[in-house]
């Protein structure tokens, strides 16, 4: 079992930590050197504790479902335990073949009301969630952007340049931006990630983190409608940590959350940025990518990269105005992910697919270069089998992935050794 002992406040209460017990068989799925915490840029320690533990069990009850073993509580938000019952069913349809036992045992269940009517948003900066802003901005939103989730705690370079990019956005109210930090994928070991294959984080744990941690400043600020900008679409079904079905399920006091446009492909979104962009004559700079080799908004030659440039170019607008540096050999770099040694996931493959859909509806397209020539690639990549290479070599990959990532984790002085040879 994980037993929670009590919830202290630390660092003029902005911080929330959490002293909690984990019996002997449980303790390989924490690092008993990182204690999950939670750290806001407000004093916080007047929120009630049924509702400052919610960040807790947000990212502690999936494990605990996953395992076996049971979570105890001195209080909780009652709506909040409701809806934890919720969520355990909605993950074991997509995980049947584990047998759910963990519960939660809270000795009370408290009703807890939110006195007011303000909104936020969770923003990464990148293509959903600016998409979702543009489309909510009379709403005037706290944006809440959270360190320790896509950036690591310790990357205090490339925090710094996120912070000082929501600030030079000009569309961005500045006095509604709000910061987390928490430890969010650092507080359990890697034997965690192998509950699920690997991909802990997106298939399991980012809706549910991301929202609870948001619960104590939501009661702080009064807000009472949470939006997160939605991934897919009801087109592909398969485990994602964040869908409707799992974000919209999320609850505390009398609070909702709304998985932000989830009838909308990635393509859709970006032709409603670049025409939020012509009406309002701001340019907007996404962020889609966290490359270590970013110099800038973007590293510009990612996968990722490729595709929201290339949707840019399709939808008629200059990529070189929404935050990337086009590289000369695009096309080049595009065709590179479906050559015969390559593999993708579904996910991968739809956004790909959307990505072909598109390019046999457009008529005109944004010229790099040389307009014959781009034709001629655009119209080459509206051929490609994206079935073949989703299923070549799937299973081999995953199998390589699995054991580079045990190896990684049990032996971190061979990757040391490996990183010294290497560089």
């Amino acid at each position: 079992m994980v037993k929670l002992q009590e919830v202290t406040y630390t660092e003029e209460g902005k911080k929330i930590n959490y002293d909690y017990s984990v019996d002997h068989q449980t303790q390989k799925f924490f690092d008993s050197n990182q204690p999950y915490y939670v750290k806001y840029g407000v004093d916080v320690s007047k929120v009630p504790d049924s509702i400052a533990v919610i960040p807790f069990l947000s990212n502690i009850m999936p494990i605990a479902w996953f395992v076996g073993f049971d979570v105890y509580v001195p209080e909780v938000d009652e709506t909040f335990y409701h809806s934890l019952l919720s969520l355990k069913e909605e993950f074991n349809t997509y995980h049947p073949e584990k047998k759910f036992k963990g519960s939660l045992k809270a000795e009370k269940l408290i009703q807890n009301k939110i006195e007011g009517e303000e909104t936020c948003l969770l923003f990464s900066g990148g293509l959903d969630s600016f998409e979702s802003y543009t489309r909510n901005y009379e709403l005037n939103p706290y944006l809440v952007s959270i360190h320790g989730a896509d950036v690591e705690i310790t990357d205090t370079k490339r925090w710094g340049d996120f912070v000082r990019y929501n600030e030079e956005e000009k569309i961005v109210n500045t006095n509604k931006l709000f910061y987390i930090e928490t430890n969010v994928r650092d507080f359990y070991t890697y034997q965690v990630e192998l509950l699920v294959d690997l991909g802990w984080w997106g298939k399991i744990q980012h809706g549910m983190a991301l929202i609870g941690v948001i619960a104590p400043l939501g009661y702080h600020f009064n807000i009472s409608k949470i939006f997160i900008g939605s991934s897919n679409t009801e087109e592909i079904d398969f485990g994602w940590g964040s869908s409707p079905n799992i974000d919209e399920k999320m609850k505390w006091a009398n609070s909702s959350v709304v998985h932000d446009g989830y009838h909308l492909r990635r393509t859709d979104k970006i032709d409603n940025i670049f025409e939020y962009s012509r009406q309002n004559d701001v340019l907007i700079n996404l962020r889609v990518c966290y490359s270590e080799h970013r110099d800038g908004y973007n590293c510009n030659v990612c996968a990722k990269c490729q595709r929201t440039i290339f949707g840019l170019i399709l939808s008629g607008a200059n990529p070189n105005d929404f935050g990337f540096t086009v590289p000369d050999n695009l096309y080049e770099l595009i065709f590179k992910n479906f050559g015969p040694n390559s593999a993708m996931t579904e996910g991968l493959k739809y956004e790909w697919k959307c990505l072909q859909i598109k390019a046999s509806e457009v008529i005109e397209f944004f010229v790099l270069q040389d307009k014959d020539r781009e034709q001629k690639e655009i119209e080459k990549f509206m051929t490609l089998d994206l079935d073949r290479i989703v299923n070549q070599k799937s299973g081999s990959r995953k199998t390589k992935q699995k054991l580079r990532f045990i190896i990684r984790n049990k032996f971190p002085w061979l990757r040391e050794l490996y990183r010294k040879i290497r560089y």
